[in-house]
């Protein structure tokens, strides 16, 4: 035998051998209905995608697969926080109507959510979750009813990798693929702290972060804590002759003195930092016992002195995702459900990566945080499509429903967006705990404060504050143009009282939390979530 028929009789052996490993897929009798793959990536700001205009960040997977299926230009999530955005997209309520607007808080009633839809469909559900607090044992629980399948870490304070979270999606989907499906995928990545694996690390950075001469990172002011900023006082106050002792020697205020903790960088602006660190390092470790995710933070910041670094890193993060989505789809193929299966990628919200002087961070309604990705791509039915208007995360239940050809729950308050007719609804956004809420008409955003915060030096506001941006000409929200276009601040005012009004809500705090059981609240507050 000649070596060239010897390679071909082997290529057709491998061939065989992986037919034979590769399960059938082909629907059962009567169950060839569209499966729907719902994938959330936690984090992800949608102009760090190249089919969003990115031309640093390489996303070759998600790129392919906006070409290949609709791109929605301007999706909105009407929270910047993961409980409450999860909710609305796996319910289409906005938060004011599920009553969930903190990251600490749960439902208080039963609603109509995807996994419960699906289940009563026929359809085997699932969830696959890169962190423990987003399933059923956290505060989404009540709106999972109906997964026959959940699978998230067991221990909160490791995520899962994208690529772990796959291998459990893909090891379930060749057992279950001869029936209609409906998973929900969540991916951790590229949430903080931002540790991108193996050659994603640097490369989008070749310089050396911890080199002194960089003085980059000395003007971040992080505030991982105002979340919970009555526990961080509380905590402190134990060791309140030292953080007093610390005000009187560097002249700070208390606030100032607990963003120093936290921040070590700062130590280069004070005088004798030797003697100073020790005592910081101290008073920062008694502060993140028992708080692993916000400990693994300020490791993660530790010495770095080039801001750049962890941007890249940033970048990094969403290169890594975005190989596993591709990862993904490829899975989908190799099984044979391409075919007959609607993807839909997503974020729960994005990040700030200075913007507003707030870093590795998502608190505010400002761009960097609610505009976050969506595609839609099922291969043989939606065809390359590309929409400019608004749209929001609530429209995403009711149009994934009618694409599988089941009709949505009528309390669901999106519209599918393949089938909209009239001119589209506006966005409106709510921030934590109803500080602040956000409508957006086209190219006009306004936000109003309802009560007064401190985030940081650079991000805070008084109630009644009213900011107006034109994102036409200024998509960076540098300007507030509320004097010179008042007309303009009125009429959306208008439609956010009118918004308000319709949810029988006080226009300061639109919803109240119900009471978390006490192994969820030990969870998240593990987490640093809750005080």
């Amino acid at each position: 035998m000649t070596p060239k028929p010897r390679l071909a009789r082997a290529a057709a052996m491998i061939v065989l051998a992986a037919a034979a490993c590769r399960p059938d897929c082909a629907p059962r009798a009567g169950q060839a209905r569209t499966n729907v793959v719902l994938v959330t990536i936690d984090t992800l700001r949608a102009d760090h995608l190249g089919c969003y205009g990115n031309r640093t960040v390489r996303t070759p997977e998600l790129d392919r697969l906006a070409a290949e299926g609709a791109l929605f230009e301007r999706c909105y999530s009407q929270s910047h926080l993961t409980v409450p955005s999860h909710l609305t997209i796996l319910t289409s309520l906005p938060p004011a109507e599920h009553g969930v607007l903190d990251n600490g808080w749960t439902l208080r009633r039963h609603v109509d959510a995807l996994p419960g839809v699906f289940a009563h469909a026929g359809y085997r559900t699932a969830a696959f979750v890169g962190a423990k607090h987003v399933g059923p044992e956290g505060p989404l629980g009540p709106a999972l009813t109906g997964l026959e399948v959940y699978k998230a870490p067991w221990n909160i304070a490791v995520p899962y990798r994208a690529e772990e979270t796959n291998r459990n999606v893909l090891r379930w989907l060749r057992g279950a693929c001869r029936d209609p499906f409906f998973v929900w995928i969540h991916y951790w990545d590229p949430h903080m702290p931002y540790t991108p694996p193996g050659r994603f690390d640097r490369a989008y950075y070749r310089d050396d972060p911890y080199d002194p001469r960089h003085t980059s990172m000395a003007g971040v002011t992080l505030n991982w804590f105002f979340y919970e900023v009555a526990g961080v006082r509380r905590r402190l106050g134990e060791r309140a002759s030292e953080v007093h002792a610390l005000k009187q020697e560097l002249g700070l205020s208390s606030r100032q003195v607990r963003a120093l903790i936290l921040d070590p960088v700062d130590l280069a602006r004070y005088g004798d930092g030797e003697t100073l660190a020790p005592r910081l390092r101290r008073l920062r470790s008694f502060l993140l016992h028992g708080l692993p995710l916000k400990r693994n933070l300020a490791d993660w910041l530790t010495g770095v002195r080039d801001l750049r670094f962890r941007l890249a890193q940033y970048a990094g993060e969403v290169s890594y995702v975005d190989r596993e989505v591709g990862r993904l789809r490829d899975g989908l193929r190799d099984l044979g459900l391409a075919g007959r299966t609607v993807l839909v990628i997503t974020a729960d919200h994005g990040e700030s990566l200075g913007e507003h002087g707030i870093y590795f961070d998502h608190f505010g309604l400002h761009e960097p945080n609610l505009h976050v990705p969506l595609v839609v791509w099922a291969p043989g039915r939606i065809p390359p499509l590309r929409f400019s208007e608004p749209v929001r995360s609530l429209d995403i239940a009711p149009t994934v429903l009618r694409l599988a050809g089941l009709a949505p729950p009528a309390a669901m308050e999106g519209r599918d967006l393949f089938d909209a007719d009239g001119k589209a609804p506006p966005v409106v956004s709510e921030a934590m705990r109803g500080l602040q809420i956000m409508i957006l008409s086209d190219r006009w955003k306004l936000i109003r404060s309802l009560q007064s915060f401190y985030y940081n030096d650079a991000f805070s506001r008084q109630t009644g504050t009213t900011e107006l941006y034109d994102l036409g000409a200024d998509p960076g929200e540098a300007d507030n143009v509320v004097a010179s276009h008042a007309e303009v601040a009125a009429a959306l005012g208008d439609g956010l009282d009118a918004w308000v009004a319709a949810r029988h809500a006080d226009g300061v705090a639109v919803a109240r939390p119900a009471p978390i059981p006490r192994e969820r609240l030990e969870q998240l507050r593990a987490l640093g979530y809750v005080e």
